[in-house]
């Protein structure tokens, strides 16, 4: 059977301004080849049928009412709790959404969704489209995340991104490709729920301007920088700012103090990935990592959307 609507949002990684583009830091951001589809079907049942997979497999299904999206007051503790505070807040974005249930909805990501690449904003970006709202707006009613992911999920190419309400700055940029080959990505095995990370620090951080300028710098630098002495500055001058502002070491002086090369954490610090600039080979890479005990090891090309 073809789908009614069909729509797709592209995961993504956050290469800067982890935390900071929350009080308004520029942020390097980039799309990944990984993401999410979202189909909608008719359906004989009078419910709105849910079925999610993960790489082909069913790993969550339920039945929702329209009496069960108008009682749900808040994203709750269960995934079909947050999916009837979604649906319940793209109708309050738009009042014609979803007025039939008959409906089977089927949403698969093709990632695993404990890498933190986007499941959530994924899912938020897919049914903006589908109720014909601002995904941004959405967005800011279901998380209070910055936005980043939802720009990401619509764009095909690396973003600066500043956080601006329901209406962000976002400017397309190029990466610079001569780095690409020396850049990897490590998954950690790790993953941090984002709303609990973002929580704790807008809750526990005073963000001083000088410190947004300084990321707002290094974002840009790490897009300007001439060569690979240039491109390891910016990471470590990245993470020596997040470590003290965090109160954390930094994840190569935590977990890897002897690797030749450069590590900087993506996303919430102590999980999810680190991306890694070094002159060793993949193969000599893969060794290292995999003798630490981390065997998901990825190049730019494998993970980044527009490579080849």
């Amino acid at each position: 059977m073809k789908p009614l609507y069909k729509y797709y949002s592209n995961a993504k990684f956050l290469l800067t301004g982890e935390y900071l583009v929350l009080h308004g830091a520029l942020a390097l951001a980039i799309p990944l080849k990984y993401g999410q589809v979202l189909e909608v079907f008719e359906s004989e049942e009078t419910d709105l049928e849910w079925l999610a997979y993960e790489k082909g497999k069913l790993w969550l299904q339920f039945t929702i009412s329209n009496q069960e999206i108008e009682a749900q007051t808040e994203e709750g503790e269960t995934e079909k709790d947050f999916v009837c505070f979604l649906l319940k807040m793209a109708k309050l974005l738009n009042p014609d959404f979803l007025n039939q249930t008959n409906l089977k909805v089927r949403t698969e990501f093709d990632f695993d969704r404990n890498w933190g690449l986007g499941s959530s904003s994924t899912l938020i970006n897919n049914v903006a489209k589908w109720a014909n709202v601002n995904p941004y707006e959405l967005h800011a009613l279901v998380s209070n995340g910055s936005g980043f992911d939802i720009a990401c999920a619509n764009y095909c190419k690396p973003i600066l991104f500043r956080r601006d309400g329901a209406h962000p700055l976002i400017y397309p940029v190029d990466f610079p490709e001569k780095f690409s080959r020396q850049l990897f990505f490590v998954y950690l095995g790790r993953k941090q729920k984002s709303a609990d990370s973002v929580h704790a620090f807008l809750n526990g951080n005073k963000c001083e301007s000088e410190k947004l300028d300084q990321i707002t710098q290094l974002s840009k630098d790490m897009l300007s920088a001439e060569d690979t002495q240039e491109f390891d500055r910016v990471m470590k001058t990245h993470e020596l700012l997040l470590a003290e502002m965090l109160g954390q070491k930094c994840v190569k002086e935590k977990l890897f103090p002897d690797f030749k090369g450069s590590i900087k954490s993506l996303g919430a610090w102590g999980g999810d990935f680190v991306m890694v600039r070094s002159d060793l080979s993949l193969k000599e890479i893969q060794s290292y990592f995999y003798r630490a005990g981390f065997t998901s090891v990825f190049t730019w090309k494998e993970m980044i959307l527009g490579t080849n």
